[in-house]
Order: structure tokens, then C-alpha cells, then sequence
């Protein structure tokens, strides 16, 4: 009993700061996201010990470049099934720092901005349209894409908690099976779809867990209808990046395990496998408008995470309101953020950089 009135007491607590941090930085969806923030702050207090424990265990995959077992496949569930909770606490529910597109919005907004004029727009698509999103996550960004849009998102995933979410989210706006679809899958296996069958695809920094490019854009252009375009907004390495540096060697170990990466690769890796697949490279540039960097947004997630959650998490801890595995997942998710801004500002790393492609139409 006591310990069930500590973590409602706790929720409210951590709810009422998330919300004055949502109306400092005028969030123009406070409601939602506050309420989706008290959501996750109840899941992550009452998450297993199982699952704290899978969670931590999985870090060991961002040792790595390469997922290249079960084992590895497994991790990825294990670290996404509870890392998604503690995104959806602040601004990141997405689990993606956007390109900038106005410095003066919140993360938030930015992200709402980008799915609009940086990545629907560039598909051409519209209502009768049916759009792939590999590596859907909670389906957020897929909800916001076919409300804009009007066409009908299919979404895959290989968390199988994600997908219930997503569906959840998509029943109670009356989206499910008619402008929304989601499907538990790993795309580094076959798509379960038909040859011909979609008019667009996306991801959101979501393919750094690809086994083989190349196999895997083929199997995108097969889902493809011909003159159909991609989008690709990924995690890549850029020049400045120096991999005999020990100092960049060890920013880049930093950030992989705060944003769940495992392969690095340069945006000309994936400009040479889309040719390869049969694909036309439209655009392959940073995403940001006005050359602005990510930086300032990444400090704006690590302000929630480290001012009010952390601040507050300890001293809940500290009065056993709260579970001691709180302070654990909290201090995992925040160590990296400061490695993050300082690759940014040396531009030595990015998650805002696009690639645009187009399946050629049949001769």
C-alpha cells in the first residue's frame, strides 16, 4: 500500500515539473504530452525486475558495429521495450532528435515540423496513397503522417510491446485498419508484404540495426511501386570524424548507447547500396535548415532528463517513494548527452541527415 501511494505520489510530482517544463518552452501539444508522460512514468516504476535487468544487460550491443546474432536481435527488444518508456517521459517519445528546423520550438515541435515539410511533402503522397514506415516504433510519427497527409501508414517493428502501443494509439483515434497498420516484424528478414504494393517509404533513424544494406534496399524497391520515393533519416558518421582519434573514439562509444545505435556508417555507404538495390539518389544532404546544428536540441532533452528528472528522481529515491531501478534507467539514459553536444558542435556525428530516393518507373 505504501509503496502504490509512493509511486502516485511520485508521478504527480515528476507530471507537475514535465508540465512546467512543457508551458516554459510553449509546447503546443501540452496536454498530450503531459499525459503521455505521467503514462510512462507509472510504466517505468512498475516495469519488472526482469525487465530492468534485460535492459541493462542489452547495452552490450553498442560495443559492436554489426547485430550479427539471436542474441543481439534479442538485446534490441530487451533495450527497447523499456528505453521507449523513458523517452516518452520527456520530449523524445519519437526516440529521434529532429533535423533543426526552428531553433526557437521544442524538440516537440520540431519533430512535427520535419514529418510535414522535410519528409511528407518530399514523398508526394496523399489520401489513396499506402506508405511503409521500416522501423515504426509507438507509431507517433506514422499517426501524424497519414493525419497530414490523408494516405493510409503501415508500420513494422520488431518490439512487440511498440506495436501493441502503437495499435492502442491508433484504436482510441479511430485510425486502426482504416489510415493506420502495424505489423510485428524484423526487416532484416523478408517484408510480409506483396511485390508493387506501396507509393512511399520512410524511416527514422531506424536502420542502424541492418544486417546488409544492400539485401535490405532490395527488399524495400521490391514493396515499391515504380517511380515511388524513399526518405532515409539516419545516424552517420561525417569527415571531421577521426577514427584513430582516442577522444572521438570514445564521444562515439558515449553516444551510441544514449541513442541505441550500433552500426556507423557514412552517408555514402547507403548512397552506393541504394544505387546498388536500383535506386535514383535524389538528395543525400544534412537535413537541418540554415545549416544549423542539433546540439541546441539535444541540450533541450538533456534539460528534462538531467535538471528535472534526475534532480527529482534522486531525492524521491533517496525517501523510498520511489523503486531504486528508477535512478538506474534515469542515470543510464542521461550519460551521453553531454558527449552528444560536444560531437555535434565538432560535427563529428549526426542523426539529422537525409536521403531521398526514387525506384525508377519501368521502361
Amino acid at each position: 500500500m505504501l509503496r502504490c501511494c509512493g509511486i502516485s505520489f511520485a508521478v504527480v510530482v515528476l507530471s507537475l515539473a514535465l508540465g512546467l517544463g512543457y508551458l516554459q518552452q510553449s509546447d503546443p501539444l501540452v496536454w498530450y504530452r503531459l499525459t503521455t508522460s505521467m503514462t510512462a512514468l507509472y510504466a517505468i516504476m512498475t516495469l519488472p525486475q526482469e525487465d530492468v535487468e534485460e535492459f541493462i544487460g542489452s547495452y552490450e550491443i553498442f560495443d559492436k558495429e554489426k547485430i550479427a546474432s539471436a542474441e543481439d536481435t534479442a538485446n534490441i527488444v530487451n533495450y527497447y521495450k523499456v528505453v521507449n518508456h523513458l523517452c516518452a517521459v520527456g520530449e523524445v517519445e519519437k526516440m529521434y532528435i529532429p533535423p533543426v528546423m526552428d531553433q526557437n520550438q521544442s524538440i516537440f515541435a520540431n519533430q512535427m515540423i520535419w514529418e510535414e515539410r522535410g519528409m511528407a511533402d518530399k514523398l508526394d503522397i496523399g489520401a489513396g496513397k499506402k506508405v511503409l514506415d521500416v522501423g515504426c516504433g509507438r507509431g507517433r510519427i506514422a499517426h501524424h503522417v497519414a493525419k497530414y497527409t490523408g494516405a493510409k501508414v503501415v508500420g513494422i517493428n520488431l518490439d512487440p510491446s511498440q506495436i501493441k502501443m502503437a495499435r492502442e494509439h491508433a484504436e482510441a483515434e479511430e485510425m486502426l485498419g482504416q489510415q493506420l497498420e502495424f505489423h510485428r516484424a524484423n526487416y532484416n528478414e523478408p517484408f510480409p508484404f506483396k511485390d508493387e504494393e506501396f507509393d512511399a517509404l520512410y524511416h527514422v533513424q531506424a536502420l542502424t540495426y541492418a544486417e546488409d544494406l544492400v539485401k535490405l534496399f532490395k527488399e524495400m524497391n521490391r514493396v515499391l511501386k515504380p517511380g515511388a520515393k524513399i526518405s532515409f533519416l539516419d545516424w552517420f558518421a561525417l569527415p571531421a570524424y577521426k577514427p584513430e582519434d582516442l577522444h572521438h573514439q570514445n564521444l562515439l562509444r558515449d553516444v551510441k548507447a544514449l541513442i541505441g545505435a550500433v552500426r556507423t556508417p557514412y552517408p555514402e555507404e547507403y548512397e552506393k547500396a541504394l544505387v546498388e538495390a536500383g535506386f535514383e539518389v535524389l538528395e543525400n544532404r544534412e537535413a537541418s535548415e540554415d545549416g544549423d546544428q542539433q546540439w541546441p536540441l539535444v541540450a533541450k532533452a538533456q534539460w528534462f532528463f538531467e535538471t528535472i528528472g534526475k534532480t527529482l528522481v534522486d531525492k524521491l529515491t533517496a525517501f523510498g517513494l520511489i523503486p531504486q531501478h528508477i535512478k538506474i534507467l534515469v542515470d543510464r539514459l542521461t550519460v551521453g548527452g553531454e558527449s552528444f553536444v560536444e560531437a555535434d558542435r565538432l560535427r563529428l556525428f549526426t542523426t539529422s541527415w537525409q536521403i531521398v530516393a526514387r525506384k525508377p518507373l519501368k521502361q
